[in-house]
């Protein structure tokens, strides 16, 4: 696949925040092709699957191309695109009929603990910087004729023995949630969700194809370096803001992860990622997985 970089939104430049280079034109192909394998490769050869790992634990990104038939994802990118409808016909204080809202003010569940262990899906719509985006804890009971496609695409026993591989420890899914993403503007910076080992995998049910549909970037090698981690928490604690951003990355050179319908990231999410900026007409949806110990 091609991928590209056109029709750029503005570089941001806030006080305070150093941002990355992001790669771009042959050098970007360049660096991706270095963390890019196939799903055959990984299930027919056992050398292939272990130089995986071996680029997993190195750079903390992986991307396995067309790891799902794209017309098996089409019901599934269509009930994104219902449920997204149905919760923005609701009038405020509404309930949806298949899953609990949190919306507004009205919030059936407060905290990420509760959101992760419901037994029921949650259509979380979020607010503030992340005014754009609405995501479904445990998708696969939205729809009962979807569970088994959802989970089959997700790869899971695939991925938990790829990534145990890489970082040395047993992983196991703690939640499965869907994203959708309807111009999302602000977005967090650059950032890890903590030093211990999480695993996050996303299956794009939606083309990526440019820096206007607000990719997942990632700073290779990032959740290997110290020096760089214990300069941006001394600049956080200065600053006051929360330990685990990376505001200070300007020497670094981040990946626009750009993907087409049925390709599967890998990402550890110790390492420096954020997701970029949306123009005001973007739309994505994403299957995403979280592995823990």
């Amino acid at each position: 696949m091609t991928v590209s970089a056109a029709m750029a939104l503005p570089e941001e430049a806030p006080p305070l925040y150093g941002p990355p280079k992001l790669r771009s034109g042959a050098g970007l192909e360049r660096a991706i092709q270095s963390i890019t394998v196939s799903l055959q490769a990984l299930e027919r050869r056992r050398l292939r699957f272990r130089l995986a790992a071996f680029t997993l634990a190195r750079t903390g990104i992986l991307v396995i191309r067309r790891a799902v038939d794209p017309d098996v994802l089409e019901p599934i990118a269509a009930l994104a695109e219902r449920t997204w409808a149905e919760v923005s016909a609701l009038a405020p204080g509404q309930s949806h009929p298949v899953a609990l809202l949190n919306r507004d003010q009205h919030r059936v569940l407060k905290g990420y603990k509760a959101l992760e262990e419901s037994v029921q899906p949650v259509i979380n719509v979020r607010h503030g910087e992340d005014d754009g985006m609405m995501d479904v804890f445990h998708p696969e009971e939205l729809a009962a004729e979807l569970r088994e496609p959802i989970l089959s695409c997700l790869h899971e026993r695939l991925v938990a023995d790829l990534a145990g591989l890489a970082f040395g420890q047993k992983l196991e899914v703690s939640c499965r949630n869907l994203y959708v993403n309807r111009g999302v503007r602000h977005t967090r910076f650059f950032h890890c969700d903590g030093q211990g080992l999480k695993v996050k995998t996303f299956v794009y049910l939606t083309p990526v194809r440019s820096l206007e549909d607000g990719p997942y970037c990632y700073i290779p090698g990032s959740h290997l370096d110290v020096l760089l981690r214990r300069r941006n928490q001394a600049f956080n604690k200065d600053h006051q803001f929360n330990l685990h951003e990376y505001r200070q990355v300007s020497d670094k050179h981040a990946l626009p992860i750009f993907a087409e319908p049925g390709d599967l990231v890998i990402s550890a999410q110790h390492g420096a990622h954020r997701g970029l900026p949306q123009a005001p007409s973007a739309r994505r949806a994403v299957l995403v997985n979280v592995f823990k110990p």
